[in-house]
């Protein structure tokens, strides 16, 4: 039995009697509007995310933009530190910078897509 016939159901047993102020018709879709509210209120809201997808979300979203200046940036050197523990400063020819800027746009992609498995879509 749906809640409009329970609703009527009920109205007939406990013998009252639609308000005065409406008709029948208006009670049916004030009867309609109530079950699709509840019916609202059944669904799953979409937005509830865990703590731990939400501190992941964060992270991701931070990266894609750090990731996405990189991409957008002039990189002219490189800050090394070799594996014998010596710092440099390495200059970076035009085929690299656009090899690199790629990698940032790629990497920034594939978080973009692991953010959209959490369910948030980055513009």
């Amino acid at each position: 039995m749906n809640i409009k016939q329970l609703m009527i159901k009920g109205f007939k047993i406990t013998k009252q009697q639609v308000p005065s102020y409406a008709d029948e018709e208006e009670w049916y879709e004030a009867c309609d509007k109530a079950i699709k509210l509840i019916e609202q209120l059944k669904e799953p809201d979409e937005t509830k995310m865990n703590l731990k997808d939400l501190e992941r979300a964060n992270i991701l979203v931070q990266n894609v933009k750090i990731l996405e200046t990189l991409s957008k940036s002039e990189i002219e050197y490189l800050n090394v530190k070799y594996p014998n523990g010596r710092h440099d400063s390495v200059f970076i020819k035009d085929e690299l910078k656009e090899k690199i800027q790629k990698v940032f746009e790629d990497y920034a992609d594939e978080l973009k897509a692991e953010l959209k498995e959490l369910g948030v879509d980055y513009e």
